[in-house]
């Protein structure tokens, strides 16, 4: 006995191919899904990060005081806090600053938390609690002569 030659796919071949369709859909999904939560992750870091930088330039120029303060939500973005701590070190001379940031969506619950610490010297005026005088500009040396 002789098939008849056919021309097209059996409900089998159909429903194979439509589950490894289907199969390959559902992991692409999730592979993306994973991807914007990466993302996601990595761009509030990096905004905390900066958000630090940020801050620790601000006391280091002098445009704000080295001085502690509790967690603070910033003025551009009130759902991001940022705080900082002065504490003395063990080497005379020398203040340990740290500067944090975190997002905060709810109460309690923090994402994206970073902490950056420089020490500074306490001579600096930074840290001094009395305004320093003036500093006049030292003779430089050039050849081996001061000018």
């Amino acid at each position: 006995m002789r098939r008849p030659h056919r021309q097209g796919f059996s409900l089998l071949e159909v429903l194979l191919a439509t589950g490894m369709l289907i199969g390959s859909a559902i992991v692409l999904m999730e592979l993306a899904s994973i991807g914007n939560r990466h993302a996601a992750s990595a761009r509030d870091l990096s905004r905390s990060q900066l958000i630090c930088q940020t801050k620790l330039n601000e006391i280091v120029s002098g445009l704000a005081p080295a001085e502690t303060v509790r967690p603070t939500p910033l003025e551009d973005h009130p759902r991001w806090v940022y705080w900082v701590d002065v504490t003395q070190s063990d080497q005379p001379g020398l203040a340990i600053v740290e500067v944090g940031a975190a997002f905060q969506p709810a109460p309690r619950q923090q994402r994206a938390k970073t902490t950056l610490v420089r020490w500074l010297r306490q001579g600096n005026a930074l840290l001094d609690d009395e305004p320093s005088a003036p500093v006049s500009p030292s003779p430089t040396t050039v050849g081996g002569t001061t000018p």
